[in-house]
């Protein structure tokens, strides 16, 4: 399965699902790629036709509008909105190494932006009759939480609720909102982490097939269990995440 012909904006594009993602869609689509660092999104997509690059700070509002102002002029036939970007942060609460300033920077790139550019596009698509998508990629975290990254946890919880309840606002319009449910997937994120994990590459093609497929919820890799261990054994999944 393909999606070909389209304008897709993908957020957090240098690395992990972002860049796997990136490289499986530019050749038959135009990608828009969203990242904190210009020098890196000119190291790794200078001589690609296909690509164009926007330097963003996404714990920025105002650099967030900015950024769409620019895109939506230069892209007006954008129809892919891809929220990949997240970080999460490990400390407890209760240790040293916490840091206050973490809270909102997880806040700000993990919920508020994905919120913003979400609010920022639909403006743009309400006044056009066509097709068009929003793609949050979200964690079995959000349905299953573990115990450290408690606001890593919170963040993609919220992001969760968000599409269910934005997929009912736009249910009856054009726009289409999907929500692809991560498992532990080999990322620059998680590098030092144990159990096993899916590759990008994979996780992105999983993700690709849910968009062509239309589904609202893509499970990726073993959280296709997530539906049926959440109405047998809900308590054995906690237990076991709360371990980590």
């Amino acid at each position: 399965m393909m999606i070909t012909k389209k304008t897709i904006l993908i957020t957090g594009g240098t690395s992990g699902i972002g860049l796997a993602l990136v490289k499986k869609l530019c050749a038959h689509n135009t990608i828009l790629v969203l990242a904190r660092s210009a020098k890196k999104l000119e190291e790794l997509f200078f001589a690609e036709q296909n690509i164009a690059c926007y330097p963003c700070d996404l714990t920025s509002p105002a650099h967030i509008t900015e950024c769409v102002k620019n895109i939506t002029h230069d892209y007006p036939e954008i129809s892919v909105l891809i929220n990949n970007a997240g970080i999460q942060f490990t400390p407890r609460f209760t240790e040293k190494e916490f840091r206050l300033e973490s809270i909102n920077e997880e806040i700000q790139v993990n919920l508020q932006a994905p919120l913003l550019l979400s609010a920022l596009l639909i403006k743009h698509w309400q006044s056009q009759n066509r097709e068009c998508s929003i793609v949050n990629i979200s964690s079995a975290l959000a349905i299953f939480p573990k115990t450290s990254a408690a606001v890593y946890c919170a963040t993609k919880s919220a992001l969760h609720n968000f599409s269910v309840s934005l997929g009912y606002q736009l249910e009856d319009t054009s726009i289409r909102v999907h929500e692809a449910i991560l498992p532990l997937v080999n990322t620059p994120m998680t590098n030092g982490r144990s159990g096993k994990k899916i590759s990008a590459d994979t996780a992105a093609q999983e993700i690709i097939i849910g968009m062509c497929k239309r589904k609202k919820f893509i499970y990726v890799g073993k959280t296709k269990w997530i539906p049926l261990l959440a109405r047998i054994s809900p308590a054995f999944i906690a237990k076991v995440l709360k371990k980590y």
